[in-house]
């Protein structure tokens, strides 16, 4: 996995697509959540241009950029998302939340009539550059088996366990992998 040309400014990590679904990998645009080593990938707002270049989606082209809408929508999806992946439920309201922006996210297509497949209108907001991200995490949560989402262990990253055997541990073997057991080898060699 190729890290993507994302600006880390004091940051000393790489950001890399490892989630494996569009709404995972939007989700896990904060490295060590919930942790003094946080590091918010979607800041600066070109960081989040790229973001959405570098996974296929049409970004608006406002000089202005409303980071806030994507923090909302990511805080939302991973309320949602990070239960299911420690085999939990996630809140009703949160799902409720989830299911109100989902609605609003099937406004911003239509039936193509060239191809007779779905098709986003050009965004004009950040909020609408989320749609189908939104639509990716619906699927993803009424899909109704859960048993290949998972969470990095070492991280928190969420991925979809895509290994033909179903027993990926780690978001990324070359980072977090090597770090836990790096980290286990020590612990046995002191003892």
């Amino acid at each position: 996995m190729d890290a993507i040309d994302l600006d880390p400014g004091e940051y000393r990590g790489t950001y890399k697509l490892v989630g494996g679904r569009l709404c995972l990998d939007f989700v896990n645009t904060i490295s060590w959540p919930d942790t003094e080593h946080a590091h918010d990938w979607l800041a600066p707002a070109e960081n989040s241009k790229r973001w959405f270049a570098a996974v296929g989606l049409p970004f608006p082209r406002s000089k202005d950029t409303d980071l806030h809408s994507l923090y909302d929508s990511r805080r939302m999806l991973t309320a949602v998302l990070t239960p299911l992946a420690h085999m939990a439920r996630p809140k009703h309201a949160s799902v409720a939340e989830l299911s109100k922006a989902v609605a609003k996210a099937n406004e911003g297509r239509v039936i193509d009539p060239a191809t007779l497949a779905w098709s986003w209108l050009p965004p004009h907001s950040a909020s609408e550059a989320l749609y189908p991200i939104l639509i990716d995490a619906a699927q993803l949560v009424t899909a109704g088996n859960h048993d290949r989402l998972r969470f990095c262990p070492s991280c928190q990253w969420l991925f979809d366990d895509q290994t033909r055997n179903g027993h990926r541990r780690w978001c990324d073997m070359a980072d977090c992998g090597s770090r836990d057991k790096a980290r286990r080898y020590y612990h046995r060699s002191k003892s």
